[in-house]
């Protein structure tokens, strides 16, 4: 039988003859674009496979086999009949609780002299292919015999401070115990990837894994686990608060390095290296990766201090925390102790390195000549320190200091937001600035720098306005600052010509780079943070390597380091400063005060502009309707009446001197003029420490002010102009209703004013209402229910 096809438009069909070759056609098509779609498929997959670390890949591979193994492996069943699971190494939720409860829950780890023994490996051997629990093992097993220290503790370093490390199973747990969540989490994670590689491969599979079973075995072994922990005795300090170091053991660290940077000029890089972990909570892996291009200068406007605030902020496109190599920034500010400054250590290291070392100076006429050069050096410039070196030499300083610590690189790191949150940081802050957060708003669109947690780590207060320096009082003579550094200005001439799009042989650079100039306005900066904290730092290590070069002798250099130790000897901070310090309320006084009077001037000139204008407008209609006017002037010379030239009686003349009467308009409104000028302006509530006062203060005033409920129902909102003082209104306001509604209830002004003098237990008021607002919002969520 014949079939047809309708094909045209919507309106006008017409029968077509199907070709019997037609459906086969379709077929080819349909099997062509399977192909082209399951070709993309594996080759996005295999492209994330090859971003993953190369002992994450070994590590899923050997416990996807231990899973495909046990699927295939026959099991007697609640019969005794034994049988394999019949869809093979499928991944289904059952399935994965079922291996957890089978298998994995029942291991324990292996008891010495049951493993088995390792044969040596001849140098010639190809290591790649060892397995990778021998691979994990033996680097920590040799990190351990380098540093030292328990094989257990060479592979928490390596898992905290490494990138891409997978431990080996269970090395740090007790003989025998039972396997560990981070284990057994290991092997989910693995059989996760296998689930996800058979859904992109077609699999009808789509159920997640790890369900609720799943989770509830996990979530049972990490009890058990603490409970070993406990019966071990196993040492609590070691993942607690006094995992770290305090103020005064990072002061001792950081004296150290410079104490002995005389006889170990690699001192300097360590410095660079641990306060960027401190301050820019860095990994390791992080810093040494960093390279000079990477940093940039961001200067904030003058209402952060007396002094010109300037942030040293270095970019992160890579590490542990960011394997989409996504931009990320973090910053540190000039630190008040010159000891403990990110910015004035960086500038002794390259000094060390450009003028000391020997290293030649970067040049910027390609940008392939200086993007690698990395901060902290290895075995040359272009090579990055390596992850034994950089754990050595933290090995070291700890130890020279009396520090006893797990982690090692990423101690820094930990010990950073610890001290942030210690003196005040909000967790959004210090969320920030270690790129724990990751929302849409810091990704796209905020330069990622916590200003707050970089002026409190800096030991200053989290609010704008008192950035000062005492050092930084006095800028170093041009004549000191050319001689650090001296080809910058030629390269800044270069770049200066190049914006002018003029090539290298015009004086100028055949490409742009942004980085370049921003890293050259970096090194001028530096110049001077190295003349001002060496200046502070000589006093108390006048050994330094430094002070035997120029710009760091000579009388010149005297001079300037005279003024400055003298600055800082006899510090005079700027008055503003002192009032803001000192007198925090009056400060807080004065600008509500200066912000009212400022809203309300704002709001005069406006009305005074808006009556003027209409007055104006009055006047040139008045003087419009006058001129046009037609005044027809009659007159007779002869005697007697004359006759009117029309029949009509004449219109009567306006007079002349009526015509300022005419011209008079309504008059100003004086009255609206000074009700508005009469309103009383109050700038700040004046302190009250009790209920009784806060009641008085709503019906009678306190301090010899109105009472507020008058002002309420004679001018509204405008006697409290500007936004401090809606703040601490509606903060009274939730005392005030408070009281209203208990007397509405029907208690008399005592007893409502007893009932939450109680509840406020002799606190503050703000404390008070604090548990006013909480209290509402549990009633309120218990009428919503």
């Amino acid at each position: 039988m014949a079939s047809t096809r309708r094909t045209g438009s919507r309106g006008s069909a017409r029968a077509l003859p199907l070709t019997t070759t037609l459906p086969v056609a379709t077929d080819i098509l349909y099997t062509a674009a399977e192909e082209r779609a399951h070709i993309a498929r594996t080759a996005g997959l295999q492209a994330k496979r090859d971003e993953q670390p190369k002992n994450t890949m070994r590590s899923y591979a050997s416990k996807q086999k231990q899973w495909r193994e046990w699927c295939l492996t026959p099991r007697p069943g609640p019969d005794g009949v034994l049988s394999a699971w019949p869809d093979g190494e499928l991944v289904t939720p059952d399935k994965l609780a079922a291996w957890l409860s089978e298998d994995l829950l029942l291991r324990r780890v292996a008891i010495k002299g049951q493993r088995p023994t390792k044969q040596p490996v001849p140098h010639n051997t190809n290591t790649s292919l060892a397995s990778p629990e021998e691979s994990s093992l033996s680097k920590a097993e040799a990190l351990a015999e380098t540093l030292h220290i328990p094989l257990a503790e060479a592979i928490q370093i390596l898992c905290d401070d490494q990138a891409g490390y997978e431990p080996p199973d269970d090395v740090d747990a007790e003989e025998g115990a039972p396997l560990t969540r981070t284990t057994l989490d290991a092997y989910v994670a693995a059989v996760m990837e296998l689930w996800r590689l058979q859904v992109a491969h077609g699999s009808r599979n789509l159920e997640n894994p790890r369900s609720s079973a799943v989770r509830g075995f996990l979530e049972q072994r990490t009890r058990q686990r603490s409970r070993i922990d406990r019966t071990a005795f196993k040492d609590r300090g070691s993942e607690g608060i006094q995992a770290g170091y305090s103020s005064i053991e990072w002061s001792a660290i950081q004296k150290h390095l410079l104490s002995t940077s005389a006889n170990l000029p690699q001192n300097f890089r360590t410095r660079v290296d641990l306060l960027f972990g401190h301050y820019y909570l860095l990994r390791g892996e992080n810093r040494r990766k960093m390279e000079l291009a990477d940093l940039s200068l961001l200067e904030y406007p003058l209402t952060e201090g007396p002094t010109p605030c300037r942030c040293l902020v270095a970019l992160l496109q890579d590490g542990k925390m960011n394997k989409t190599a996504k931009k990320e920034f973090m910053g540190a500010l000039r630190h008040k102790d010159p000891l403990l400054c990110t910015q004035g250590a960086l500038a002794q290291l390259l000094f060390w390195r450009w003028h000391i070392a020997g290293e030649p100076a970067p040049t910027f006429r390609h940008r392939q000549d200086w993007y690698n050069i990395k901060v902290l050096i290895g075995s040359d410039r272009m090579q990055e320190l390596s992850y034994r070196t950089q754990l050595e030499e933290t090995w070291r300083v700890f130890g020279a200091v009396g520090l006893t610590a797990e982690k090692k690189t990423h101690l820094p790191r930990r010990a950073g937001a610890q001290e942030a949150e210690t003196h005040g940081t909000t967790l959004t802050q210090i969320s920030q600035a270690g790129r724990w957060n990751t929302s849409i708003l810091c990704k796209a669109y905020l330069t990622h720098l916590p200003r707050q947690f970089m002026r409190i780590v800096a030991g200053f207060s989290g609010t704008a306005g008192d950035y000062f320096l005492t050092r930084a009082v006095h800028e170093p003579p041009d004549t000191l600052q050319k001689q650090l550094w001296p080809w910058i200005e030629a390269w800044e001439q270069r770049f200066e010509a190049r914006a002018r799009r003029k090539r290298w042989i015009e004086g100028g650079l055949d490409n742009d780079d942004l980085a370049g100039d921003g890293f050259l306005k970096l090194l001028r900066h530096l110049r001077v943070v190295l003349l001002q904290d060496l200046a502070a730092l000589q006093p108390q290590f006048p050994k330094l390597p430094f002070f035997s070069y120029a710009p760091f002798r000579g009388p010149d250099w005297a001079a300037f380091a005279t003024s400055v130790q003298a600055r800082i000897d006899d510090p005079e901070e700027p008055a503003s400063l002192l009032v803001k310090r000192v007198l925090p309320e009056l400060y807080s006084l004065v600008e509500s005060t200066r912000s009212a009077i400022l809203q309300n001037t704002h709001q005069l000139h406006g009305r005074l502009a808006s009556e003027l204008a209409s007055q104006l407008a009055r006047q040139q209609q008045q003087l419009d309707r006058l001129f046009s006017t037609q005044i027809i002037m009659t007159g007779y010379l002869g005697g007697g009446i004359a006759p009117s030239a029309t029949g009509l009686a004449p219109e009567p003349t306006p007079c002349l001197h009526n015509l300022p009467a005419q011209l008079a308009t309504a008059p100003p409104p004086a009255e609206e003029l000074a009700a508005a000028s009469g309103i009383p302006i109050v700038s700040c509530f004046p302190k009250v420490y009790t209920v009784a006062d806060v009641w008085h203060e709503w019906k009678k005033g306190v301090a010899g002010g109105p009472a507020i409920e008058s002002l309420e129902e004679q001018y509204g909102h405008r006697w409290r102009p500007g936004n401090t003082m809606t703040v601490q209104f509606c903060r009274r306001k939730v005392v005030w209703d408070a009281l209203k509604t208990l007397i509405a209830r029907g208690r008399s002004e005592g007893e409502a004013i007893r009932e939450l003098e109680a509840l406020r237990g002799g606190q503050s008021i703000n404390k008070l209402v604090d548990r006013l607002r909480q209290r509402r919002q549990r009633q309120r969520h218990r009428q919503k229910q």
